[in-house]
């Protein structure tokens, strides 16, 4: 299998985890959009979105388009890193099937699959250095949305017990404060400038071999 068949199949393989993922969670609830009130199945229908426009080849060379392809990648990273590190350890399996087919798809999965390709098919050099902070945009609006939405008596369930105003603990300021809120923040950043210096590190490195430099 060559280069070509092998992105091709990564990218087949995005499409399926993330929408696979998806679909069996809204199965389980019985086709329920609840899970859309979460971050984590928004941005693998971010993912999923975007990597079916990329596989069926709809036209994607802009710089807008880079801006929100990247945008997807920070997200579901996001999503992984957040659930694995931080969410997973305080999850009572009792409410939540941890290691269901869904929760590694949507949570575990996809984001690897989706850092495998950015690192090895994407095109490289294409990144600005200001490119990060426009990736802030996706999660500040998903939380002004979510306290629109708690403002107006909207409610987030796991399971059978856990009932917020919040989608996730970090998230409510006026209980545990700014400080969870200003990680999450670092954390976009950080996340979307190693995606920044990774790829232009790869595009000289590669520039540097063509030119016979190495």
């Amino acid at each position: 299998m060559n280069k070509m068949h092998i992105n091709k199949t990564i990218k087949f393989l995005i499409v399926i985890s993330s929408g696979l993922g998806i679909s069996l969670t809204l199965i389980d609830l019985g086709f329920s959009l609840s899970p859309f009130k979460y971050f984590t199945h928004l941005s693998n229908l971010f993912v999923l979105s975007i990597y079916l426009m990329i596989f069926f080849k709809i036209k994607h060379k802009s710089k807008l388009f880079t801006i929100i392809k990247y945008q997807a990648v920070v997200s579901i990273v996001l999503t992984g890193l957040i659930y694995n590190f931080v969410l997973r350890p305080s999850i009572n399996s009792i409410d939540y099937e941890v290691n269901s087919l869904a929760d590694i798809l949507v949570h575990t999965l996809t984001p690897i699959l989706v850092i495998f390709d950015n690192l090895f098919f994407s095109k490289k050099g294409i990144i600005k250095r200001k490119y990060p902070l426009y990736w802030l945009i996706f999660p500040l609006i998903y939380y002004l949305c979510t306290l629109i939405y708690s403002f107006f008596g909207g409610k987030f369930h796991l399971g059978t017990s856990y009932e917020s105003n919040y989608p996730y603990f970090f998230l409510n300021i006026s209980e545990y404060g700014f400080g969870y809120f200003i990680i999450i923040v670092l954390i976009i950043l950080v996340i979307g400038y190693t995606i920044f210096y990774i790829n232009n590190f790869l595009y000289k490195d590669k520039e540097e071999r063509k030119n016979g430099s190495i």
